[in-house]
């Protein structure tokens, strides 16, 4: 039976861009590197991947090139399942039984929900969108906090190998010392930071889509190519050839460094 890899996006405070960074990678897995992809939108009451696939089935009916583009990329879009928290885990099972490569799941934007428990226990790896800001930075530790507790290293029936802050709305031009003060915190608790940074521009939610990928080159520019790349090589590795024949090498960005005189506090806001 093909192994089934479960990852979800995750954050306790809403706006980070959990739900429009998981729809570009799923978009990316499935239309661009060819691998069975199926999402679950737990994400109550918000609903948000179900709400743009029923946006774009609104488009397909009434948009002819909207149609005929769907008809020329020539795959079938992605299933989004729907399910409360409680039931998450036998809708994983459940699509998990279709064999798909990948499913990914949109969490709550809080911890503070029956059923998460046992949903941790059963995905592979968590991600976390961070934006530069306080309260951002600190109500993702706290979450990683609590996502220590879950691994296979604390619970041997649990699924979870590990989970990944990254930065997103990466702003480049402004040389600030929050990303690198924020990198040292994390690497004082132990707190697993990716290298890839998503940038903040406004492109990135006018052309999320369920049903087709932004453009490579688009991805590239943006940060979410170095994101989708260096999520695909934790999980199946560095130098695995993906379905479509694309060969996963990730290399890490040396950032430029900002000055060193400023404080987190004081660049944080």
């Amino acid at each position: 039976m093909k192994k089934t890899r479960v990852i979800a996006f995750a954050t306790q405070k809403g706006g980070a861009g959990k739900s429009t960074i998981g729809t570009h990678v799923a978009s990316a897995l499935c239309y661009l590197y060819g691998y069975k992809v199926a999402m679950l939108d737990c994400d109550y009451p918000q609903n948000t991947l179900h709400a743009y696939r029923n946006h774009e089935q609104l488009l397909l009916q009434s948009d002819v090139a909207f149609q005929e583009r769907l008809i020329k990329q020539g795959v079938t879009p992605y299933p989004i399942a729907i399910s409360s928290m409680e039931k998450a885990v036998d809708a994983i099972d459940t699509l998990a039984e279709k064999e798909y490569d990948f499913i990914l799941v949109d969490t709550p934007g809080t911890v503070n929900v029956s059923g998460l428990s046992e949903l941790l226990e059963r995905v592979e790896y968590i991600f976390l969108p961070m934006e530069p800001d306080m309260g951002t930075i600190a109500s993702t530790m706290s979450y990683m906090h609590i996502l220590g507790n879950f691994t296979q290293a604390q619970r041997s029936e649990s699924n979870l190998v590990g989970f990944y802050a990254f930065w997103n709305k990466f702003i480049k031009a402004e040389k600030r010392t929050v990303y690198t003060k924020t990198a040292d915190l994390f690497r004082e608790k132990g707190y697993p930071l990716l290298n890839s940074r998503v940038e903040s521009l406004v492109s990135i939610k006018d052309k999320r889509s369920t049903m087709f990928p932004m453009p490579e080159k688009e991805l590239g520019k943006l940060g979410l190519g170095s994101l989708i790349t260096e999520i695909l090589t934790l999980v199946v590795g560095q130098g695995t050839v993906t379905p479509s024949g694309k060969r996963l090498e990730f290399a890490p960005v040396e950032f430029e460094q900002p000055t060193p005189a400023a404080t987190l506090d004081d660049n944080a806001k």
